[in-house]
């Protein structure tokens, strides 16, 4: 994608778009090293590093550390919360039920997409919340990041292949065996990624049956 983008049907449309997608486009139209000028209409386009989109934050580098410290400020908000809860001396159980409502739930959104290609710091930082939170709530059963990533990965590719899915047909099986053919990877952030993670992940539960 580079150069000037002319399939539009007026110049009052293109401006109205281009106004839209001011500040609110991430840019990959990569020549070499050197990132393109993208116009529409003789508009240009703003280039941003970063953007939020359903809820997750994307940078121009496909990296999830943004993402990382959004789901840090607000766990942390909710980490006062429970704190208090802890201090009116409430039961262990609701205190865990709480903590499993409001953060846990943080960590899981989305977490098949962004969680496989999470750098090992940026992990260490989450996963030093969820033991700061097993103090808290003096229960040791709280999953790290690392057991939700697996439970969530998990659970959507079960989903994927219980119903008519575009990725459905993605996964092979093996015709002596049956079992999930592990897909071959060029780059280790596509190995990372959730589909090659999740057949990863369903041949080898195949094997210890």
């Amino acid at each position: 994608m580079k150069g000037n983008i002319r399939q539009y049907p007026d110049q009052k449309t293109t401006t109205t778009r281009v106004s839209r997608l001011n500040g609110e486009c991430l840019m990959y139209a990569l020549v070499g090293n050197q990132l393109q000028r993208i116009e529409i209409g003789n508009e240009p386009v703003e280039q941003v590093h970063s953007y939020k989109y359903l809820g997750v934050t994307i940078t121009d580098k496909l990296e999830w550390s943004e993402h990382v410290k959004t789901v840090l400020t607000k766990t942390n908000q909710r980490m006062f919360l429970l704190r208090k809860l802890n201090s009116f001396k409430l039961d262990t159980t609701l205190i865990s039920l709480f903590y499993k409502a409001t953060i846990e739930t943080i960590f899981t959104f989305c977490l098949v997409a962004w969680g496989g290609n999470t750098t090992v710091r940026d992990m260490a930082k989450l996963n030093r919340l969820v033991r700061k939170a097993r103090r808290v709530c003096q229960c040791q059963d709280l999953k790290s990041v690392e057991e939700l990533l697996a439970w969530t990965t998990k659970r959507k590719v079960q989903s994927i292949l219980s119903h008519v899915h575009p990725l459905s047909h993605r996964v092979e099986y093996s015709s002596r065996t049956g079992r999930p053919i592990v897909i071959r990877c060029r780059t280790e952030r596509y190995r990372r990624s959730f589909l090659p993670r999740a057949v990863l992940s369903l041949a080898n539960e195949y094997c210890r049956k």
